[in-house]
């Protein structure tokens, strides 16, 4: 398959928490505040969070505390969870992650490219850590975790979205070529795999290479800060593919 070049313009699709930024677990610690006030539940225990989908960890919070995931109480959680996240973020010793800053920069002072979130965070929260973080101005659209309860569920909405910035006269196959994946975890590396298109995943999120490189077709760094490494092969046809 070929692979865009560097006069040709390219789609790329980060993942937030792990890839981004580290917040110090300020999502998980308030969703469990949001169970607690909003519910009255007592000692609100975790799920899984990382790579997962809002909406799916979300549901079986719910369910594991004894709530039914109604639309209504999603509904109540999600808009508790907004308000308390500002200030747990505030009081969490989070950063943002090795390389994010200058490879940011390095893309987006070319305007041909397209610079996307492609997360489990809900708009709401999502918008909320990257201005936190002061990484809000960086990307021009989003697919968020409101729009599938696991992250594979994601493919299509993705798909929507980078159709409708890139117009018409692209088709589906030839945008393959143009998009590159950045996440943390094996679940983006699968979503990648899903869509078809390139991955490029990083060791900043918990999991190890090896268990990145089990997880499917990816190019895995410890973190992005090789900025001109990750944009030589983001702009080569020698990066792997699918």
């Amino acid at each position: 398959m070929a692979i865009a070049g560097p006069n040709q313009s390219l789609v790329f699709l980060f993942d937030i928490d792990g890839t981004l930024i580290e917040s110090g677990g300020a999502g998980g610690g308030a969703l469990l505040l949001a169970l607690e006030h909003e519910f009255g539940v007592a000692d609100p225990q975790s799920v899984a969070l990382h790579g997962r989908t809002d909406l799916g960890i979300m549901t079986e919070l719910l369910q594991r505390h004894g709530v039914t995931p109604t639309d209504d109480n999603l509904r109540r959680l999600s808009q508790r969870y907004f308000a308390e996240l500002p200030a747990v973020l505030a009081n969490r010793p989070g950063r943002v992650l090795p390389g994010v800053t200058e490879l940011l920069r390095h893309l987006t002072a070319d305007e041909s490219h397209h610079l996307g979130v492609l997360t489990g965070n809900m708009p709401t929260s999502a918008r909320a850590k990257l201005r936190h973080y002061g990484l809000d101005g960086s990307f021009q659209f989003g697919v968020f975790g409101d729009q599938a309860i696991e992250r594979p569920g994601l493919a299509e909405p993705a798909w929507e979205v980078v159709e409708r910035r890139l117009g018409e006269g692209h088709s589906r196959e030839q945008a393959r070529e143009s998009i590159v994946i950045v996440g943390d975890t094996p679940l983006d590396i699968q979503l990648a795999a899903v869509m078809g298109v390139r991955c490029l995943a990083v060791c900043t999120g918990g999991f190890s290479r090896q268990q990145l490189c089990q997880a499917g077709p990816a190019s895995v760094w410890d973190d992005l800060s090789p900025t001109q490494d990750i944009l030589q092969w983001c702009f080569s046809s020698a990066g792997e593919v699918l």
